[in-house]
């Protein structure tokens, strides 16, 4: 697994915010490998962070299920749900048609020219290739949409999907290297964002969520065929 030094260039506007974003990071890439058990001290450590604003970035992403705080043990690092991957592709599509369709509506000037700024930012991912680049990119698109939604509690769930998805992704981008299909759906869902066409948003959201749930079931039948993974054959057809 690649090291995922600046990997998301977040910015952060508190030590807890700092501490998840790092976290995440490190998570997402793999830097912090699934099954992997850690303590706040040695955390603490290795970010240069101090515990508590590690302690409350832990909770978020236990939240998120990237951890599992067990006390009295440390932390662990969530292995991949192979199982539920297609869940989580399912729920995301059905939160993200509203996550979209309320941005068009509400999104503001500001929102919008960041949304431009990022079509800018994904046609030099579509001719780089570069993994590293879009989960940079995604990070920040799943926010500036979110925000723009008005809803935060349908983002704050929104992002957690998205991450999932991401770290899916990230650990298998061998069978996807060409960013360039993946990289125009979500063009085409800022457009409309940025055009305000709530019709249009959500049309370019089921389109980009049919391609990401055809993916991953290649991916899992992939592993399947392989036995790198073991899941139900019912969950392998959804």
């Amino acid at each position: 697994m690649r090291g995922s030094s600046g990997l998301f260039d977040r910015d952060a506007v508190s030590q807890t915010e700092k501490a998840y974003g790092v976290l995440e990071e490190l998570i997402v890439t793999g830097a912090l490998p699934p099954g992997s058990q850690w303590t706040e001290i040695a955390l603490s450590e290795r970010l240069g962070i101090g515990r508590s604003p590690i302690r409350d970035a832990l909770q978020k992403l236990a939240f998120q299920r990237l951890v599992t705080i067990a006390p009295r043990q440390g932390i662990f690092i969530s292995e991949i749900d192979y199982q539920g991957q297609l869940k989580v592709i399912q729920s995301r599509r059905e939160i993200e048609r509203l996550i979209v369709a309320q941005a068009a509506r509400c999104a503001n000037d500001s929102e919008r020219t960041q949304m431009a700024a990022l079509i800018e930012e994904l046609e030099s991912v579509k001719l780089d290739h570069d993994m590293e680049s879009y989960m940079r990119v995604h990070f920040k698109l799943t926010s500036v949409v979110g925000d723009a939604s008005r809803n935060s509690y349908a983002a704050e769930f929104y992002a957690m999907l998205q991450t999932l998805a991401r770290r899916f992704l990230y650990f298998h981008q061998e069978r996807h290297t060409d960013l360039t299909r993946i990289c125009d759906l979500h063009i085409d869902q800022l457009k409309a964002l940025i055009g305000g066409s709530v019709e249009d948003a959500v049309t370019a959201a089921v389109r980009r969520n049919d391609y990401a749930e055809d993916l991953a079931k290649n991916i899992l039948m992939e592993l399947i065929a392989t036995s790198a993974v073991t899941i139900s054959p019912a969950d392998a057809k959804r």
